[in-house]
């Protein structure tokens, strides 16, 4: 017997069964990994989108003229509050003598970047592992032409 290894999942696949058979194993294997990578992709866009209004909020509570309470840059606020509400309950600020300093902003821009980094590697593996997969496609394909 062999075990191919497809996303965590084994598939146990006898070697008495078809070249047409280990075919379709892949094609399928080909077909939901194509599926992930889209749905990875469309993530890493949702998440870029997210950072942007992150960024825009942050830029919009400096700008002297222009109040990012009032409409229609609130908007940004109440899209992006549960997201810094989140970090602010882990970071506290950092308190000086007579003020403190709100570090939670940016270590959850920071946190938004790495998970996109994470999202471009899975990506690439996948990319990867798709190329595998046509090459032993096709190879299985001549392999049985002949």
């Amino acid at each position: 017997m062999v075990t191919l290894l497809t996303f965590g999942t084994f598939i146990v696949y006898s070697l008495s069964n078809s070249a047409e058979e280990l075919i379709d194993l892949y094609r399928f294997a080909r077909a939901n990994s194509i599926f992930l990578l889209n749905f990875i992709s469309f993530l890493y866009f949702c998440l870029k989108f997210y950072t942007v209004l992150c960024y825009t909020k942050i830029t919009f509570e400096w700008l002297p003229m222009i109040n990012p309470y009032a409409w229609p840059f609130s908007i940004f606020q109440v899209i992006t509050r549960p997201y810094y509400a989140f970090w602010s309950k882990i970071m506290p600020p950092i308190k000086f003598e007579k003020s403190s300093f709100e570090v939670s902003a940016m270590v959850g821009l920071i946190a938004l970047n790495s998970v996109s980094y994470l999202f471009v590697r899975i990506a690439n593996v996948i990319v990867i592992y798709l190329d595998y997969v046509e090459k032993t496609i096709s190879t299985l394909t001549d392999a049985s032409l002949v």
